[in-house]
């Protein structure tokens, strides 16, 4: 479709190639996205744990709380 666009003079409009800086940059929004993947994946992993963890005292509070064991 780039061969079809004109301008209003009705000129051909050609397109010029990206600047190599452009590639840099896509390639330094690649890695940032990964490193934000990695990241949220490890706050939830944490997210994970402190729960478990609370989950636990849970039940060791109520296990205490009710003389015997669960």
């Amino acid at each position: 479709m780039p061969g079809k666009v004109v301008d209003l003079e009705g000129k051909p409009h050609r397109s010029t190639r990206p600047v190599v800086s452009d590639f840099w940059f896509a390639q330094v929004d690649v890695r940032l996205g990964r490193i934000e993947f990695m990241v949220t994946r490890l706050e939830r992993q944490i997210w994970a744990v402190v729960c478990g963890c609370f989950g636990l005292l849970v039940f060791e509070i109520v296990k205490a709380l009710s003389g015997r064991a669960l």
